[in-house]
């Protein structure tokens, strides 16, 4: 059977809500550049860490007061995202369950999941929104490709 992907938020990580990703696994955090990696309540076996914004590639955003400001320097970067691709597929060759978890939980960690899914992992977010419970990695159903 093939490992799982699932995002968390950053609290989740600190607190220890998530799928027991057993020995074999891999945690992947991102934080915003001005923020402390968290420190996750269980042990990974491999642990790998990214600053970036969760901003479009052009980097223009609007903090709130109206003006457009250009924060494409905190951007991802095409080196980190070829290194998040290449900690995946280094994962699925190894059968590491794997554990990503950004700010919130949503856009930057879920899209990693999302490449993951498409990579070949099994997805834990269809089902963990489809029961609505806490449940474990055995409780993971399969995926049509494995």
């Amino acid at each position: 059977m093939s490992p799982w992907i699932q995002n968390v938020s950053l609290s989740d990580i600190q607190k220890g809500f998530h799928i027991d990703a057993g020995i074999n696994s891999m945690l992947i955090q991102i934080v915003d550049p001005d923020m402390e990696f968290p420190n996750p309540k269980h042990q990974f076996k491999e642990t790998h860490q990214f600053k970036f914004l969760d901003i479009e590639e052009d980097g223009m955003t609007n903090l709130g007061d109206g003006k457009w400001t250009d924060l494409s320097e905190l951007a991802i970067k095409d080196a980190d995202a070829v290194e998040l691709v290449r900690l995946l597929k280094h994962a699925l060759e190894q059968r590491m369950n794997v554990i990503v978890h950004c700010h919130a939980g949503v856009c930057r960690s879920g899209a990693v999941c999302e490449v993951g899914v498409m990579m070949g992992f099994r997805d834990t977010e269809a089902f963990r929104t489809h029961h609505h419970k806490q449940f474990s990695a055995a409780s993971i159903p399969p995926t049509k490709c494995s």
